[in-house]
C-alpha cells in the first residue's frame, strides 16, 4: 500500500485496486504513514467488493502510524478487515 492514503494518493490506490478486482488480495500496509477519512473510504469500499465478489482482501502488517489514523477515525482492522 501506498505511504499516503490522503486525498490524493487515495484516487490512485482505488484505480490500482479496480484493476486488481476478482482476486484474492493481501495488501501489506507498514508503509502507511498518512490515512485520512477518503483513505478509509477507500479501503472499506474494496472491502466491501472484494466480500460481495466473494474473494479475500487482507490487510497485514499496519503500521503503527495508520493504526492511530483508524482509531481516530473510530474504525479498527479487525472490524473491517480479514486478517491473517
Amino acid at each position: 500500500m501506498p505511504e499516503n492514503l490522503d486525498l490524493g494518493g487515495a484516487s490512485a490506490f482505488a484505480e490500482q485496486l479496480l484493476g486488481l478486482r476478482g482476486e484474492n488480495l493481501g495488501l501489506d500496509a507498514s508503509a502507511v504513514q498518512r490515512l485520512s477519512g477518503v483513505g478509509l473510504e477507500v479501503l472499506v469500499a474494496a472491502a466491501l467488493q472484494w466480500r460481495a465478489d466473494g474473494k479475500a482482501l487482507e490487510i497485514i502488517g499496519w503500521s503503527e502510524a495508520a493504526l492511530q489514523a483508524l482509531e481516530t477515525l473510530g474504525a479498527s482492522p479487525s472490524e473491517l478487515f480479514d486478517e491473517v
